[in-house]
Protein backbone atom coordinates (compact mmCIF):
# COMPACT_ATOMS: atom_id res chain seq x y z
CA UNK A 1 0.00 0.00 0.00
CA UNK A 2 1.81 3.40 -1.05
CA UNK A 3 1.19 6.02 0.42
CA UNK A 4 1.38 9.91 -0.63
CA UNK A 5 4.71 10.88 0.06
CA UNK A 6 4.31 13.61 3.51
CA UNK A 7 2.51 10.64 5.04
CA UNK A 8 5.86 9.02 4.98
CA UNK A 9 7.59 10.50 8.32
CA UNK A 10 3.88 9.53 9.96
CA UNK A 11 4.34 6.08 8.54
CA UNK A 12 7.61 5.74 9.92
CA UNK A 13 7.44 6.95 13.34
CA UNK A 14 4.26 4.04 13.85
CA UNK A 15 6.57 1.38 12.08
CA UNK A 16 9.36 2.18 14.52
CA UNK A 17 7.19 1.85 17.55
CA UNK A 18 5.55 -1.24 16.24
CA UNK A 19 8.94 -2.96 16.14
CA UNK A 20 10.17 -1.76 19.37
CA UNK A 21 6.54 -2.91 20.06
CA UNK A 22 5.92 0.74 22.02
CA UNK A 23 2.65 0.66 19.68
CA UNK A 24 -0.31 1.74 21.76
CA UNK A 25 -3.47 -0.28 21.37
CA UNK A 26 -5.63 2.66 20.37
CA UNK A 27 -3.40 5.15 17.97
CA UNK A 28 -5.60 8.39 17.34
CA UNK A 29 -4.77 9.27 14.07
CA UNK A 30 -6.09 13.08 13.67
CA UNK A 31 -5.64 16.18 11.08
CA UNK A 32 -7.15 18.46 8.84
CA UNK A 33 -9.68 17.27 6.31
CA UNK A 34 -8.55 15.38 3.52
CA UNK A 35 -4.88 15.23 4.37
CA UNK A 36 -4.69 11.41 3.94
CA UNK A 37 -5.60 10.34 7.67
CA UNK A 38 -8.03 7.39 6.56
CA UNK A 39 -5.23 5.96 4.38
CA UNK A 40 -2.56 6.11 7.23
CA UNK A 41 -5.18 4.38 9.46
CA UNK A 42 -5.64 1.79 6.77
CA UNK A 43 -1.69 1.40 5.80
CA UNK A 44 -1.29 0.38 9.79
CA UNK A 45 -3.70 -1.72 9.80
CA UNK A 46 -2.39 -3.55 6.87
CA UNK A 47 0.57 -3.30 8.63
CA UNK A 48 -0.54 -4.61 12.16
CA UNK A 49 -2.12 -7.90 10.13
CA UNK A 50 0.47 -8.62 7.54
CA UNK A 51 2.38 -11.74 8.27
CA UNK A 52 5.35 -10.48 6.81
CA UNK A 53 6.08 -6.99 6.98
CA UNK A 54 8.69 -5.73 4.41
CA UNK A 55 11.53 -2.47 5.34
CA UNK A 56 8.55 -1.47 7.36
CA UNK A 57 5.46 -1.73 4.83
CA UNK A 58 2.67 -4.24 4.41
CA UNK A 59 4.41 -6.91 2.10
CA UNK A 60 1.35 -6.46 -0.19
CA UNK A 61 2.06 -10.08 -1.18
CA UNK A 62 0.73 -12.24 1.75
CA UNK A 63 -2.39 -14.08 2.12
CA UNK A 64 -3.61 -11.58 5.01
CA UNK A 65 -2.25 -8.20 2.72
CA UNK A 66 -4.46 -9.78 -0.32
CA UNK A 67 -7.62 -10.30 2.03
CA UNK A 68 -6.99 -6.58 3.64
CA UNK A 69 -6.99 -4.88 -0.35
CA UNK A 70 -10.12 -6.62 -1.09
CA UNK A 71 -11.79 -6.02 2.12
CA UNK A 72 -12.69 -9.59 3.31
CA UNK A 73 -9.98 -10.16 5.73
CA UNK A 74 -11.98 -11.89 8.86
CA UNK A 75 -9.74 -10.09 11.64
CA UNK A 76 -9.83 -6.51 10.17
CA UNK A 77 -13.43 -4.76 11.45
CA UNK A 78 -14.21 -1.60 9.62
CA UNK A 79 -17.26 0.36 11.93
CA UNK A 80 -18.45 3.25 9.71
CA UNK A 81 -22.15 5.06 9.79
CA UNK A 82 -24.48 2.91 8.24
CA UNK A 83 -26.09 4.36 4.75
CA UNK A 84 -28.47 7.74 5.05
CA UNK A 85 -27.21 8.12 9.07
CA UNK A 86 -24.57 10.75 10.52
CA UNK A 87 -23.31 8.60 13.38
CA UNK A 88 -22.51 5.43 14.62
CA UNK A 89 -24.34 4.07 16.93
CA UNK A 90 -24.10 1.82 20.18
CA UNK A 91 -25.17 -1.76 18.34
CA UNK A 92 -22.26 -1.01 15.85
CA UNK A 93 -19.79 0.03 18.67
CA UNK A 94 -21.05 -3.47 20.07
CA UNK A 95 -21.20 -5.42 17.22
CA UNK A 96 -16.76 -4.35 17.16
CA UNK A 97 -16.14 -5.19 20.98
CA UNK A 98 -17.46 -8.77 20.16
CA UNK A 99 -15.50 -9.51 17.05
CA UNK A 100 -12.49 -8.19 18.55
CA UNK A 101 -12.90 -10.32 21.93
CA UNK A 102 -13.33 -13.82 18.95
CA UNK A 103 -9.42 -15.68 18.51
CA UNK A 104 -7.88 -14.20 15.47
CA UNK A 105 -9.15 -16.55 12.29
CA UNK A 106 -5.79 -16.22 10.91
CA UNK A 107 -3.88 -16.45 14.13
CA UNK A 108 -2.17 -12.71 14.00
CA UNK A 109 -3.80 -9.83 15.01
CA UNK A 110 -7.00 -8.39 15.03
CA UNK A 111 -7.97 -4.96 14.36
CA UNK A 112 -10.69 -2.53 14.77
CA UNK A 113 -10.85 0.47 12.72
CA UNK A 114 -13.34 3.67 13.22
CA UNK A 115 -12.51 5.91 10.43
CA UNK A 116 -14.87 8.20 11.56
CA UNK A 117 -14.72 8.61 15.91
CA UNK A 118 -16.07 11.59 15.98
CA UNK A 119 -19.18 10.12 14.41
CA UNK A 120 -20.12 8.48 17.70
CA UNK A 121 -22.99 8.91 19.78
CA UNK A 122 -22.77 9.41 23.39
CA UNK A 123 -23.49 5.96 24.02
CA UNK A 124 -21.07 4.31 21.29
CA UNK A 125 -18.45 5.81 23.14
CA UNK A 126 -19.39 5.21 26.24
CA UNK A 127 -19.68 1.20 25.36
CA UNK A 128 -16.25 1.60 23.53
CA UNK A 129 -14.74 2.93 27.18
CA UNK A 130 -13.77 -0.77 28.83
CA UNK A 131 -12.12 -1.68 25.53
CA UNK A 132 -9.90 1.12 25.37
CA UNK A 133 -9.01 0.18 29.29
CA UNK A 134 -8.61 -3.23 29.00
CA UNK A 135 -8.08 -4.18 25.25
CA UNK A 136 -7.83 -8.23 24.44
CA UNK A 137 -4.57 -9.53 23.54
CA UNK A 138 -2.49 -8.68 20.40
CA UNK A 139 -5.59 -6.47 19.31
CA UNK A 140 -5.69 -2.71 18.08
CA UNK A 141 -8.01 -0.11 17.78
CA UNK A 142 -7.58 2.49 15.36
CA UNK A 143 -9.32 5.85 15.27
CA UNK A 144 -9.43 8.27 12.66
CA UNK A 145 -10.79 11.54 13.29
CA UNK A 146 -10.29 15.61 11.64
CA UNK A 147 -12.28 16.94 15.13
CA UNK A 148 -10.27 15.46 17.78
CA UNK A 149 -11.70 18.43 20.23
CA UNK A 150 -15.20 16.89 19.94
CA UNK A 151 -14.17 13.65 21.05
CA UNK A 152 -15.21 12.63 24.66
CA UNK A 153 -12.20 13.46 27.05
CA UNK A 154 -12.62 9.84 28.41
CA UNK A 155 -12.28 8.14 25.39
CA UNK A 156 -9.26 11.02 23.98
CA UNK A 157 -7.29 10.06 27.01
CA UNK A 158 -7.03 6.41 26.40
CA UNK A 159 -5.56 6.73 22.86
CA UNK A 160 -2.38 7.73 21.40
CA UNK A 161 -2.43 10.30 19.43
CA UNK A 162 -0.96 10.55 15.97
CA UNK A 163 -0.93 14.58 13.92
CA UNK A 164 -1.28 14.11 10.57
CA UNK A 165 0.17 17.59 8.65
CA UNK A 166 -0.79 19.61 5.82
CA UNK A 167 1.98 18.99 3.15
CA UNK A 168 4.26 21.60 1.68
CA UNK A 169 2.75 23.51 -1.38
CA UNK A 170 5.03 21.86 -3.65
CA UNK A 171 4.32 18.34 -2.49
CA UNK A 172 0.76 18.67 -2.31
CA UNK A 173 0.80 19.96 -5.70
CA UNK A 174 2.68 17.36 -7.62
CA UNK A 175 0.37 14.98 -6.12
CA UNK A 176 -2.48 16.38 -7.22
CA UNK A 177 -1.17 17.16 -10.76
CA UNK A 178 -0.44 13.50 -10.57
CA UNK A 179 -3.88 12.33 -9.45
CA UNK A 180 -5.54 14.69 -12.02
CA UNK A 181 -2.83 15.14 -15.02
CA UNK A 182 -5.84 15.88 -17.43
CA UNK A 183 -6.39 19.45 -15.27
CA UNK A 184 -5.13 22.91 -16.21
CA UNK A 185 -2.57 24.03 -13.18
CA UNK A 186 -4.54 26.95 -12.64
CA UNK A 187 -7.60 24.94 -12.03
CA UNK A 188 -4.95 22.26 -9.96
CA UNK A 189 -4.15 25.74 -7.33
CA UNK A 190 -7.28 27.07 -7.00
CA UNK A 191 -8.81 23.93 -5.83
CA UNK A 192 -5.72 23.78 -3.24
CA UNK A 193 -6.15 26.90 -2.02
CA UNK A 194 -9.81 26.08 -1.88
CA UNK A 195 -9.00 23.32 0.32
CA UNK A 196 -6.20 24.74 2.09
CA UNK A 197 -3.53 22.94 0.70
CA UNK A 198 -5.36 19.35 1.19
CA UNK A 199 -4.36 17.38 -1.52
CA UNK A 200 -7.03 14.36 -1.30
CA UNK A 201 -10.10 17.28 -0.81
CA UNK A 202 -8.54 19.35 -3.82
CA UNK A 203 -8.89 16.03 -5.97
CA UNK A 204 -12.25 16.00 -4.54
CA UNK A 205 -13.09 18.61 -5.49
CA UNK A 206 -11.84 18.40 -9.09
CA UNK A 207 -13.44 15.21 -9.68
CA UNK A 208 -16.92 15.96 -8.07
CA UNK A 209 -17.52 18.80 -10.47
CA UNK A 210 -17.69 21.49 -6.87
CA UNK A 211 -14.97 24.23 -8.62
CA UNK A 212 -17.10 23.86 -11.67
CA UNK A 213 -19.64 25.00 -9.73
CA UNK A 214 -17.80 27.78 -7.68
CA UNK A 215 -16.13 28.82 -11.09
CA UNK A 216 -19.95 29.60 -12.08
CA UNK A 217 -20.45 31.64 -8.71
CA UNK A 218 -17.82 33.69 -9.70
CA UNK A 219 -18.94 34.26 -13.31
CA UNK A 220 -22.18 35.35 -11.92
CA UNK A 221 -20.71 38.07 -9.24
CA UNK A 222 -18.33 39.49 -11.80
CA UNK A 223 -20.56 39.26 -15.06
CA UNK A 224 -23.20 41.77 -15.56
CA UNK A 225 -26.45 39.22 -15.38
CA UNK A 226 -30.23 39.60 -14.78
CA UNK A 227 -30.77 39.08 -11.02
CA UNK A 228 -33.43 36.25 -11.98
CA UNK A 229 -30.98 34.05 -13.83
CA UNK A 230 -28.88 33.95 -11.47
CA UNK A 231 -31.22 33.30 -8.36
CA UNK A 232 -32.61 30.45 -10.35
CA UNK A 233 -29.00 29.00 -10.70
CA UNK A 234 -28.79 29.53 -7.33
CA UNK A 235 -31.56 27.65 -6.22
CA UNK A 236 -30.58 24.56 -7.62
CA UNK A 237 -28.36 24.03 -4.36
CA UNK A 238 -28.44 27.05 -2.42
CA UNK A 239 -25.98 25.26 0.70
CA UNK A 240 -23.46 24.86 -2.29
CA UNK A 241 -24.64 28.38 -3.62
CA UNK A 242 -23.86 30.26 -0.61
CA UNK A 243 -20.42 28.26 0.44
CA UNK A 244 -19.05 29.81 -3.02
CA UNK A 245 -20.13 33.14 -2.16
CA UNK A 246 -18.45 32.76 1.13
CA UNK A 247 -15.48 31.56 -0.44
CA UNK A 248 -15.06 34.06 -3.51
CA UNK A 249 -15.91 37.00 -0.84
CA UNK A 250 -12.60 35.71 1.38
CA UNK A 251 -10.89 35.71 -1.94
CA UNK A 252 -11.93 39.04 -2.67
CA UNK A 253 -11.18 40.55 0.97
CA UNK A 254 -7.66 39.03 1.16
CA UNK A 255 -6.67 40.95 -2.57
CA UNK A 256 -8.77 44.47 -1.02
CA UNK A 257 -6.18 47.14 -0.13
CA UNK A 258 -2.69 46.35 0.60
CA UNK A 259 -3.60 43.05 1.09
CA UNK A 260 -1.71 40.69 -1.83
CA UNK A 261 -3.46 37.25 -1.66
CA UNK A 262 -4.58 34.46 -4.07
CA UNK A 263 -6.79 34.97 -6.77
CA UNK A 264 -7.76 33.19 -9.80
CA UNK A 265 -5.25 34.33 -12.67
CA UNK A 266 -7.77 34.84 -15.34
CA UNK A 267 -10.27 36.92 -13.15
CA UNK A 268 -10.01 40.64 -12.50
CA UNK A 269 -10.85 42.06 -9.56
CA UNK A 270 -11.14 45.82 -8.76
CA UNK A 271 -9.41 46.55 -5.74
CA UNK A 272 -11.62 49.90 -4.54
CA UNK A 273 -14.13 47.80 -2.00
CA UNK A 274 -15.21 48.85 0.89
CA UNK A 275 -14.10 46.49 3.31
CA UNK A 276 -16.65 47.32 5.91
CA UNK A 277 -19.50 46.62 3.55
CA UNK A 278 -17.73 43.31 1.84
CA UNK A 279 -17.62 42.01 5.84
CA UNK A 280 -21.43 42.84 5.80
CA UNK A 281 -21.89 41.04 2.47
CA UNK A 282 -20.04 37.61 4.32
CA UNK A 283 -22.14 38.00 7.22
CA UNK A 284 -25.17 37.90 5.19
CA UNK A 285 -24.22 35.26 2.88
CA UNK A 286 -23.37 33.43 6.30
CA UNK A 287 -26.66 33.44 7.60
CA UNK A 288 -28.29 32.28 4.01
CA UNK A 289 -26.18 29.15 4.25
CA UNK A 290 -27.40 28.43 8.06
CA UNK A 291 -30.89 29.34 6.66
CA UNK A 292 -30.33 27.37 3.69
CA UNK A 293 -29.90 24.28 6.53
CA UNK A 294 -33.07 24.90 8.39
CA UNK A 295 -34.68 25.46 5.40
CA UNK A 296 -37.54 27.56 6.93
CA UNK A 297 -36.57 31.21 5.25
CA UNK A 298 -37.13 31.20 1.74
CA UNK A 299 -33.73 31.15 -0.50
CA UNK A 300 -34.87 33.32 -3.33
CA UNK A 301 -35.60 36.03 -1.03
CA UNK A 302 -32.75 35.41 0.48
CA UNK A 303 -30.47 35.50 -2.68
CA UNK A 304 -32.45 38.88 -3.98
CA UNK A 305 -31.82 40.65 -0.97
CA UNK A 306 -27.97 39.84 -0.95
CA UNK A 307 -26.93 40.16 -5.13
CA UNK A 308 -28.67 43.85 -4.72
CA UNK A 309 -26.33 44.35 -2.07
CA UNK A 310 -23.39 43.19 -3.87
CA UNK A 311 -24.23 44.86 -7.14
CA UNK A 312 -24.28 48.17 -4.94
CA UNK A 313 -20.88 47.60 -4.00
CA UNK A 314 -19.57 45.86 -7.24
CA UNK A 315 -20.34 49.35 -9.15
CA UNK A 316 -18.79 51.66 -6.52
CA UNK A 317 -15.70 49.07 -6.41
CA UNK A 318 -15.26 49.76 -10.78
CA UNK A 319 -12.81 51.56 -11.60
CA UNK A 320 -13.83 54.66 -14.00
CA UNK A 321 -14.42 53.55 -17.69
CA UNK A 322 -14.69 49.82 -16.73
Amino acid sequence: MKLPSWLDESADALWQRYRQQRLGHAPLVYGPEGVGKQLLGRWLAALLLCSGPDDGQPCGRCDDCRLVQSGSHPDFLVIEPEEDRQVVGVNQVRELIDGLHLTSTRDGNRVGLLPRADSMNVNAANALLKTLEEPPAGTWLILVTSKPAILPATIYSRCQPVAVRQPTHEAARTWLANACPDIAADRLEAALRFCELAPLAARDMLESGDLDTGMAVLEDLVEVRPHAEIIERWLESPMVSWRWICRWLHVIMTNTGSSAAWKPAAVRLPTGFDERKLMQLWELALHGHRESQRGVVRQDLLFGRWLLEWQLQWQSAQPAGS
